[in-house]
């Protein structure tokens, strides 16, 4: 009988965040599709409702939330229409770009696209033990090489993986409602 409950339970998780995803993905007509872009931006937003950084890494109650994108910038505007003048947590959103990792400066989420393996191994070095939630853009071995979130390919059983041991070392508490849609691994594994 608890079994039953249990898997009951996790299904209402399922069904929870699956319904916050979709009051996201913002006012559309039923004809029209959404990009690729369009679903990982509101990804992106969701994702930020279930991630807790610790209470220093912002300077004050109402200081921003700062999103990073590193590389090219897939999104274009749909980004910045996707967040703009919505709070996560009461806290607005700044976007930060940047091209080269010696620029990245502070941010809360750093998004990664389309990058070579030696900027990549820079960017995870800068951003390691920091409170930063790296995202990557569908990148190879990118969670198990030290990335927290990695957005896997469109026709994967799972939509993102995530290495939820670097979230600890880096003082990020990912929400076990988030954890469950997962796919969950480890550094143990293989580097790039």
């Amino acid at each position: 009988m608890r079994n039953i409950f249990t898997k009951y339970k996790l299904y209402l998780t399922h069904i929870s965040f699956l319904s916050i995803l979709m009051c996201a993905i913002f006012l559309k007509s039923y004809s029209q599709s959404y990009t690729e872009y369009e679903v990982k931006a509101a990804y992106i937003f969701n994702f930020a409702k279930f991630v807790k950084w610790p209470e220093n890494s912002f300077s004050s109650k109402t200081s921003h939330l700062i999103l990073g994108v590193y590389g090219t910038n897939p999104f274009g505007v749909i980004l910045n229409r996707t967040i703009n003048k919505r709070t996560v947590n009461g806290r607005k959103w700044i976007i930060k770009y940047f091209n080269k990792p010696e620029d990245i400066t502070k941010c809360h989420i750093l998004f990664i696209s389309q990058v070579d393996k030696s900027e990549l191994i820079k960017i995870i070095d800068k951003t390691k033990n920091k409170a930063v939630l790296t995202i990557g853009d569908n990148i190879e071995n990118f969670c198990i090489s030290g990335g927290i979130l990695n957005f896997l390919q469109q026709y994967s059983s799972h939509r993102f993986e995530i290495n939820n041991d670097i979230a600890i070392q880096s003082n990020i508490i990912i929400s076990s409602k988030l954890l469950i849609l997962a796919k969950i691994v480890s550094s143990n594994e293989i580097k790039f």
